[in-house]
């Protein structure tokens, strides 16, 4: 599963290596034979650029990425709940039925991410940027998307349970929802369903019908 650099048929590598000995020597073991799985589990890539990976499969549990760059990196069917994104340069990552339970994407960049099928539960997106991003046929239970950016985003049959959207941006949002959002005023948070949810979108900008 190797990655393109942008030069032909040079094997990926990452652009800047992991500081922490032990990360990298696990890529680097990886690297060997690349078509294997990936196991690196509770490791620390915190500030690595490992734009362009293919880390397909791979189980990446518990792992701190944060800050670390992941631009156009492949994490495909990947393993990555309990891991750390904050603050990550994760624009055009493919997240494609990857698990991210408990996840923490807060603060991150993900322009262009496709999280097409994703299934997340109490995962933070918190002040992530995810303009332009792909949600179709994602399920999101009971997490933290407060001050989300989801202008530009797409999406398709996408289930929402319980997620917190206070501040959500989502001018130009497109497609189709369902489920619950929670949004707070002063004082309470409101549950958002079905008609006021719909108002609520529309509202704010997006062009997005919400299904029974």
């Amino acid at each position: 599963m190797t990655g393109s650099s942008g030069i032909r048929d040079r094997p990926w590598e990452p652009v800047v290596w992991p500081a922490n000995a032990e990360a990298a020597g696990v890529l680097r073991e990886w690297l060997r034979d690349p078509d294997e799985t990936l196991y690196a589990v509770d490791q620390d890539f915190r500030g690595a650029d490992l734009s362009g990976a293919d880390f397909s499969e791979a189980w990446l549990t518990g792992s701190d990425f944060s800050a670390a760059t992941l631009r156009n990196a492949v994490l495909y069917r990947s393993h990555c709940e309990d891991a750390d994104f904050h603050d990550a340069d994760l624009e055009c990552v493919d997240l494609v039925k990857a698990g991210i339970d408990r996840a923490n994407f807060s603060g991150s960049r993900m322009p262009g991410a496709n999280l097409r099928r994703v299934e997340c539960m109490g995962t933070s997106f918190a002040q992530a940027d995810m303009r332009r991003a792909t949600l179709g046929d994602a399920i999101f239970i009971r997490c933290d998307m407060n001050g989300i950016d989801l202008r530009g985003s797409v999406a398709n049959m996408t289930s929402f349970s319980a997620v917190e959207f206070t501040n959500a941006k989502v001018e130009g949002m497109t497609g189709t929802v369902m489920g619950s959002l929670l949004v707070h005023g002063d004082d309470e948070a409101t549950e958002l369903t079905e008609v006021e949810m719909e108002r609520w979108l529309r509202r704010h900008g997006a062009d997005v019908s919400v299904m029974d």
